[in-house]
């Protein structure tokens, strides 16, 4: 078996660049349209927003990993809710990471069939995709987490560079009006930004590896950096995307911040159609955020059925994935699963997690007094 590299220790700087990479992934592709159609010009106020309210979402985890620095979300749930609401709520966070993986999945699929092999059925893109993500998810998270810095230093320099090549067609006109005027439905836009901040849940399981070297306050800090990197990067993304393709097409084609790229032309060199750099600069990102999901899924199902080795519950989730990316036939079925994971991640966010911490505090309180 290849080299399981056992991480005992991770510093802040490095579960930054986990939130980062997690969240980043294939949603940059997938998420801006259904953004732009709803928002339109205030899409990017809504990106500024979500960065804010999901910052907000993870202070609230970092303040219940702090409860129990040394256990994850799987040991802790059932002390806070009992043993079968904590079930509930550990199957509620691997539901979570699971709809996600499907729709990445499929999305990958369709977008690399379409622009890249398009006499290849999605299916063999998908396994062979998901044969790949299983190998990395296979190893320890030490090798997992090299992977995502490397990753983070190489593939997504490149790809912001290349996409914002797409400056040489940005139109500041297509922007207008710039304040939107429809506030409420910029609000409102700013928890449909969920799909594209959706993977920071990773903390509840990462932070007993953080919060033996480091506080919470550090801690905060850090991760709100992440946060702030990712709200500029999908900002930057709906800004050229709208003021390339203009609101009304970017919502009327399938994967605008791709088409952004194609029109591009760079005169006296050889590069031609970058929006095939541009994919094949964003497959190891999207990659990278597959591997680190499923190792996430596994290991929950290993601290849940107290198992030493993640293996084989992932082995045994791989079909289980596969079969789940198939069953979505069309978009109208992904999109209606977008919207059910969405209202699953916001409640699972803003409603089980602040319970959680409050009910945490009221328990060592009651024992508090108890023992005084």
């Amino acid at each position: 078996m290849a080299n399981l590299e056992v991480k005992k220790h991770m510093s802040a700087w490095q579960l930054a660049i986990v939130v980062f990479v997690t969240c980043i992934g294939a949603q940059i592709m997938l998420t801006p349209r259904g953004l732009i159609a709803q928002v339109k010009n205030g899409a990017w106020i809504s990106v500024l927003l979500g960065g804010m309210f999901f910052y907000t979402a993870t202070y609230f985890m970092l303040r219940l990993g702090k409860q129990y620095p040394d256990e994850t979300i799987v040991e802790y749930a059932p002390k806070i809710f009992g043993r079968i609401g904590g079930g509930i709520v550990i199957f509620w966070f691997n539901l979570l990471f699971y709809m996600q993986v499907i729709t990445i999945f499929y999305g990958v699929g369709r977008i690399i069939t379409f622009y890249m092999f398009d006499r290849t059925p999605p299916e063999v893109v998908i396994l062979a995709l998901l044969v790949v993500c299983t190998y990395c998810a296979l190893q320890d998270w030490g090798t997992i987490l090299r992977i995502q810095q490397f990753l983070f230093v190489i593939a997504y320099s490149i790809l912001i560079l290349v996409w914002l090549t797409s400056i040489l067609n940005f139109q500041p006109e297509n922007m207008l009006p710039l304040w939107p005027l429809d506030i409420k439905g910029v609000a409102l836009g700013s928890f449909t930004t969920w799909g594209m901040y959706s993977g920071y849940e990773c903390v509840l399981l990462l932070l007993p590896l953080v919060y033996r070297k480091v506080s919470l306050s550090k801690l905060a800090k850090t991760v709100g950096l992440a946060f702030v990197g990712l709200s500029i990067v999908f900002m930057l993304i709906i800004i050229l995307t709208i003021g390339v393709l203009t609101v009304e097409d970017a919502k009327n084609v399938p994967f605008p911040s791709l088409i952004v790229i194609r029109s591009v032309e760079l005169p006296g060199t050889f590069l031609e159609r970058l929006e095939n750099y541009l994919l094949v600069t964003w497959i190891p990102v999207v990659f990278d955020t597959l591997a680190a999901m499923m190792f996430f899924m596994a290991e929950v199902c290993m601290r849940r059925c107290r198992h030493a080795d993640h293996r084989p519950a992932l082995l045994i989730l791989v079909p289980i994935i596969y079969v789940g990316a198939m069953l979505i036939e069309n978009p109208q079925i992904d999109e209606v699963l977008g919207k059910f994971t969405m209202w699953l991640g916001l409640t699972f966010s803003f409603g089980v997690v602040p319970m959680a911490l409050l009910l945490t505090w009221w328990q060592k309180r009651k024992v508090g007094k108890e023992c005084g």
